[in-house]
């Protein structure tokens, strides 16, 4: 049964890969078109090449739960997972106020 929960967490962690990745390259989309459309575009990065440290440490955390074989109980892997989630959170908001113009 352990390996089908571990088949399972890291499929779901792929999509969730999957997405962040998405993310990356919408990031990396709109800071290339502030900087052909305007010539200030220093105020306008969106940091995209920050997408990867959540990536990896969702991968972290994935890897170590499924050697585990469980969800929850490993402290590096939660570490792991609240750092990832806390710092895309951040950089979506980001990027949202961004694509946005900022309108609340």
């Amino acid at each position: 049964m352990s390996t089908i929960v571990s088949i399972l967490s890291l499929s779901i962690w792929v999509l969730v890969g999957s997405l962040v990745f998405f993310l990356l390259l919408i990031a990396r989309f709109y800071e290339k078109k502030y900087a052909e459309l305007y010539s200030d575009s220093s105020r306008k990065r969106t940091f995209y090449q920050f997408y990867l440290v959540p990536l990896i440490l969702f991968l972290i955390s994935a890897v170590r739960s499924a050697h585990l074989g469980d969800l929850v109980g490993d402290t590096w892997s939660e570490v792991a997972l609240g750092t990832g989630g806390i710092l895309l959170a951040v950089l979506g908001v980001r990027l949202q106020r961004l694509m946005t113009g900022g309108r609340r």
